[in-house]
């Protein structure tokens, strides 16, 4: 049989192409609501090309996630040099919350400490309250929409805040001398599942910085 009544049997049974395609590397694929025949290597290569193009975008969040994570990185620069800047327990304190304010655009928080050198240091000590039994169970920063009704009494009553962050603040031999409490009328700005490794971050560099006050004064 001459290749020419091959294509003409080909062209009078079109459905045998179809049928037969995979057994000579070819693929049948839709297009314009018909069916025609695709070359495997053709379908090769659109594969890969999609494949391209799912790593292009995994690669784009992966460098949107560390520009991300250098700006919050800078942040925490920032703030430890205020810190390293004040002297003095309340010249702390207010750098603190001027950080906070400025570099996270957090405009709630609030500070009270136990610690026995802390006993002059007005609305941020807190001799005696359950406060200090839920600071020692933080094993880490808590985020969520709860909080009770002593932490909540802390803050002015308007804006009403949807979520907040509750970091314990402990010495050098683990024990908590205080907690540091951030608020938000934004109720996804500290949610359950949020990563807490920056906030476990702010926590210890907090703590390094009042105690080391404390023990000054």
């Amino acid at each position: 049989m001459h290749s020419e009544q091959v294509l003409a049997f080909l062209d009078e049974h079109p459905e045998l192409l179809q049928q037969v395609a995979a057994r000579y590397g070819l693929q049948p694929s839709p297009q314009n609501g018909e069916r025609v025949v695709v070359s495997f290597v053709e379908r090769q290569m659109l594969e890969l090309k999609d494949q391209n193009r799912q790593l292009e975008a995994q690669l784009q969040q992966w460098v949107e996630r560390g520009q991300d994570n250098d700006r919050i990185l800078a942040k925490l620069h920032r703030l430890t040099l205020a810190q390293l800047a004040a002297r003095g327990l309340e010249s702390r304190i207010a750098a603190l919350r001027g950080s906070l304010r400025q570099e996270f655009q957090l405009e709630r928080m609030a500070l009270r400490l136990w610690h026995p050198a802390a006993d002059g240091a007005g609305e941020h000590y807190n001799a005696q309250s359950e406060v200090q039994g839920l600071a020692r169970n933080l094993a880490a920063p808590y985020c969520g929409p709860y909080v009770n009704d002593e932490v909540l009494s802390w803050f002015p009553p308007t804006p009403v805040l949807q979520s907040f962050a509750q970091v314990a603040l402990r010495g050098s031999d683990g024990q908590a001398f205080g907690i540091l409490v951030l608020a938000s009328d934004d109720a996804q700005r500290f949610t359950f599942d949020m990563h807490t490794q920056y906030l476990s971050q702010i926590g210890e560099l907090v703590s390094a910085a009042l105690l080391s006050a404390l023990e000054a004064q």
